[in-house]
């Protein structure tokens, strides 16, 4: 017998997230794509950086 946590567990993180705080989960939404825009822009200046300074 399949426990009801198992089939839950095989969720997207983004959807057992909307069943827990339905009324956070926008925030947390925002919050967490201004944190992975940060780190990206973070790693391409720092590829930019390395690819110019590389060569000399």
């Amino acid at each position: 017998m399949v426990r009801p946590g198992a089939q839950l567990a095989r969720l997207p993180g983004a959807v057992l997230l909307a069943h827990r705080a339905p009324r956070r989960s926008l925030w947390r939404q925002v919050l967490l794509s201004i944190v992975v825009t940060n780190l990206l822009l973070v790693f391409l200046a720092l590829v930019i950086y390395l690819g110019r300074h590389a060569g000399t």
